[in-house]
């Protein structure tokens, strides 16, 4: 069944023990464009997560925002209490010697660095791509599924509406036998009254009538339009992303409906054929949302 290139998913997931939300958001396009927002640390993971895209979309213009609560960053400092006191011991040791007013305070051994220790994480980071893509996966069955409802609408829609142009077609096949035998008798009348009939070429006349149902026959065009609505039905009963195939079929379908109009010459198959135009044009846009 077809799909829509619109929709919008949504999953959370704890990566790396904080909780992440990966929003995705789709709108047509003639090719797949993609662009991603994420946390900095995770910058690396871009050509995977496009990787893991492609392998779900094929057409569209997809935006995805990832985004995670912040971890605690505190840390506790650590006081090396052996190398405070050797600090005191060599200011008070200078104090003496410089004779310096004063006392050694708390303040002094700010500026020595390596009194305080912060822990630092030496250890390596975990690989947040398994826990990342599925939350991805999981955003993309969301995004989906939307797409996968909005495109049996339109299936729905397009289905109806060949409906209306193969009624139409059956109504321009009977108007149109009916108009050969008419325009024949015109063609006889029109001659009788330019020339003498007991003149009238009979084999000349036969040859003008055939000549003139041929112009008038459509039947190859109804055949190869109703050969293109069968195929339209079925790329999208069996196709998800014959988007591109559809297209092309509704250019041939134009091209068929409007060479009928144009054989026809006739108001009434006139009419019916501006309605399958209408029909037609209808079928493009909605087309044009088609994976």
């Amino acid at each position: 069944m077809i799909r829509s290139m619109t929709g919008y998913g949504k999953s959370e997931i704890v990566v790396d023990g904080s909780l992440c939300t990966i929003e995705g958001r789709c709108v047509n396009g003639r090719y797949l464009e993609l662009s991603s927002k994420m946390p900095k640390e995770w910058s690396d993971k871009e050509a995977m997560i496009r990787e893991t895209v492609r392998e779900h979309i094929s057409r569209g213009s997809l935006s995805i925002f990832i985004r995670s609560e912040e971890k605690s960053t505190k840390q506790v400092a650590k006081v090396d209490a052996q190398v405070a006191r050797a600090v005191v011991e060599a200011l008070r040791m200078l104090k003496s010697e410089l004779d310096l007013a004063g006392e050694v305070e708390i303040g002094h051994l700010v500026h020595f660095p390596a009194i305080f220790q912060v822990p630092t994480d030496s250890t390596d980071r975990p690989d947040v791509w398994p826990e990342l893509k599925q939350g991805l996966l999981q955003m993309l069955a969301a995004l989906n599924q939307m797409r996968d409802k909005e495109g049996a609408d339109l299936a729905l829609d397009l289905n109806n509406r060949l409906d209306g142009m193969e009624a139409g077609l059956l109504d321009v096949e009977e108007r149109s036998s009916a108009r050969i035998p008419l325009e024949r008798d015109r063609l006889r009348e029109r001659v009788k009254q330019v020339i003498d009939e007991s003149t009238i070429d009979n084999q000349r006349m036969s040859l003008e009538i055939i000549l003139l149902a041929e112009k008038l026959d459509i039947a190859e065009e109804c055949v190869r339009l109703r050969s293109h609505i069968k195929n339209f039905r079925q790329y999208m009963k069996d196709e998800a992303q014959a988007g591109r195939k559809l297209n092309f079929l509704l250019q041939e379908m134009n091209r068929e409906i409007n060479t009928i109009g144009s054989k026809s010459n006739d108001a009434d198959i006139a009419r019916v054929v501006i309605s399958m135009k209408e029909d037609l044009e209808r079928m493009r846009e909605q087309i044009q949302n088609v994976e």
